[in-house]
C-alpha cells in the first residue's frame, strides 16, 4: 500500500465504471439479489449532520441544484439531521452512482456531514410482481 492510500484510507477506484471499490461491492451485491443496475429504478443517498444550521445550508445547496432531496430532523433515538438525496426512475450506472456519491461526499466535507452511504430499491420486475 502506497503513501496516498495510507492517508487516504486505502480508497480506490475499480473498473468498469470508476466507482469506489465499496460503491462497486454494493452495486455487485445489488445484481447478486437479482437487480440490474443498468435498469431505471429508485435510489436514495444518505449525509447526516449534527447541526440543524449545517444541515439546512446543505439541503439549501441541493435545492439551487435542483438535487430531489429531503431534509429530515431529529426524531425518536435519532440524534442526527439527515439529508436524503433522492432519484427516480434512474439507472445506477454508468455514470449516475459515480456523480452522485460524489455530489453526496463533497456535501457532506464541505457542509461539516457525514456521508452514509446509499441503497438502490429493486424495481417491481425485479421483485417479480
Amino acid at each position: 500500500m502506497g503513501f496516498l492510500s495510507k492517508v487516504f484510507g486505502g480508497r480506490k477506484r475499480v473498473d468498469p465504471h470508476d466507482l469506489w471499490a465499496e460503491d462497486q461491492e454494493q452495486l455487485d451485491a445489488l445484481a447478486a439479489r437479482g437487480g440490474d443496475p443498468t435498469a431505471p429504478r429508485e435510489s436514495e443517498f444518505f449525509v447526516s449532520f449534527t447541526s440543524d444550521v449545517k444541515a439546512k445550508a446543505a439541503a439549501d445547496e441541493l435545492r439551487s441544484q435542483r438535487v430531489n432531496h429531503e431534509l429530515v430532523e431529529p426524531s425518536h433515538d435519532i440524534p442526527e439531521w439527515m439529508l436524503f438525496v433522492r432519484a427516480y426512475r434512474t439507472p445506477l450506472v454508468p455514470d449516475f452512482l459515480r456523480e452522485r456519491v460524489d455530489l453526496c461526499e463533497d456535501i457532506a466535507s464541505r457542509y461539516g456531514g457525514e456521508y452514509e452511504g446509499w441503497a438502490g430499491l429493486l424495481t417491481d420486475k425485479e421483485k417479480g410482481l
